[in-house]
């Protein structure tokens, strides 16, 4: 079987065009519905295949060669095709990927969550022919990938030439217009991660007031406003080029390492600002319970968890995890007095059979109320939301007394 590395290695040499994202239970099928498949924006499916842009036929089309590097599937043959009735007294107007699936891991339910990339090759009229796909296996493949991207969030898209995506540089050809009146002084040094979590509270699109709307849309805004200032640090330097391959591998470890740091530690952040804005202020973080263990979030206190006479019913932990697929058995040991452990995730669904998996270890799903409808029907009713869980904790220690 193919190394992961060598897989990258490749599309380098070619230069081929990646999109990467993370699977979706919709993408892999796991919440049901019949229409199931990969989600490809019309716009990368432009570039991609220019000669089914067009109205000048019903539903034009194209064939692409599918191989799946990940785990050795025989190739086999997909369809790109535009559906633009609309132009012809219909309603479609959406172009698509399909025949994708057979048996691939792409439409795999125990897969939602893992992260994928498919790269596509070019012949001489600049159309793709062919597309090689990684869907990675493990944590440490993922770990691979967001090395040079930064965090892959469940939702976001990356898309462009392999030496720009992999080397982790923006590409000149697809940054957004600028959306943040920044101060000044923050083009002369890059803010930490609070600052700019606080400029994304007050900045971002209040379409509700709850924790659960606030945190999908200011964790939007803070990453939109952290390209935007990546962006004013590094642009220049891309557009007048590099004197050496050291002098981009430099660069690219500094965008790389930025990027690992924001990623580290914003989700945790924005929940600890909106548990206080939502009258939860009883909680440590990172506190140590045994050994050298640390869950992100312990409620009601650090002081009150290592007290052999406070009530365990009171104590609550939330470990944070932006995608829990492969990555929730770590928290099932991070706090031994606490038997319900709660888990915060944006993942964008689950399998039915890991579902099953974490309930008989006691976990308990909180995910923001936007995505509920991103996991199978089975399973939603035992879905926390945000909201619920911070209306809980404020309500069960209104009774204790204050330190």
């Amino acid at each position: 079987m193919q190394d992961l590395h060598d897989w990258l290695s490749g599309r380098l040499q070619h230069n081929d065009y990646l999109y990467i994202k993370r699977l979706s239970a919709n993408d892999t099928g796991a919440t049901g519905g019949h229409q199931v498949g990969i989600y490809f924006p019309s716009s990368v499916i432009d570039v991609l295949f220019p000669s089914v842009n067009h109205t000048r036929s019903q539903n034009p089309d194209t064939r692409i060669t599918i191989r799946v590097s990940s785990h050795d599937c025989p190739e086999s043959n997909a369809r790109v095709i535009y559906y633009n009735s609309r132009f012809f007294g219909g309603t479609r107007n959406e172009k698509r990927i399909t025949r994708l699936g057979g048996g691939s891991p792409l439409q795999d339910p125990e897969n939602t969550g893992a992260l994928v990339a498919f790269a596509f090759t070019f012949n001489t009229e600049g159309n793709s022919t062919a597309a090689d796909i990684w869907v990675c296996r493990t944590p440490e493949e993922e770990d691979i990938f967001e090395a040079s991207l930064g965090e892959v969030m469940p939702g976001t898209l990356h898309f462009g030439l392999a030496g720009n995506i992999l080397g982790g540089l923006l590409s000149p050809g697809i940054i957004k217009p600028h959306r943040f009146r920044l101060p000044p002084e923050w083009s002369e040094h890059f803010p930490s991660g609070k600052e700019i979590i606080e400029y994304a509270s007050v900045h971002y699109a209040k379409s509700a007031d709850n924790p659960d709307d606030s945190l999908i849309a200011r964790r939007k805004t803070e990453y939109d406003v952290f390209l935007q200032i990546e962006e004013l640090h590094v642009l220049d330097i891309i557009r007048q080029g590099f004197g050496s391959v050291d002098e981009f591998i430099a660069l690219a470890n500094s965008v790389s390492n930025r990027r690992k740091s924001r990623a580290g530690k914003s989700l945790e952040l924005h929940l600890e600002k909106l548990f206080i804005e939502y009258g939860l202020t009883r909680f440590s973080t990172q506190a140590i319970t045994e050994g050298n263990k640390k869950p992100d979030f312990l409620f009601p206190s650090a002081d009150d968890y290592h007290n052999p006479d406070f009530p365990e019913h009171y104590l609550r932990m939330l470990a944070v995890k932006t995608t829990c697929k492969d990555r929730w058995r770590q928290i099932l040991n991070e706090a031994n007095r606490i038997r319900k452990i709660h888990l915060f995730t944006l993942q964008e669904g689950v399998s039915q059979a890991q579902f099953r998996e974490m309930k008989d270890e006691n976990v308990i799903l909180v995910v923001p109320s936007a995505l509920h409808s991103r996991y199978p029907s089975e399973i939603r009713s035992e879905l926390m939301t945000l909201g619920a869980f911070i209306t809980e904790l404020v309500t069960m220690y209104q009774s204790l007394p204050e330190r």
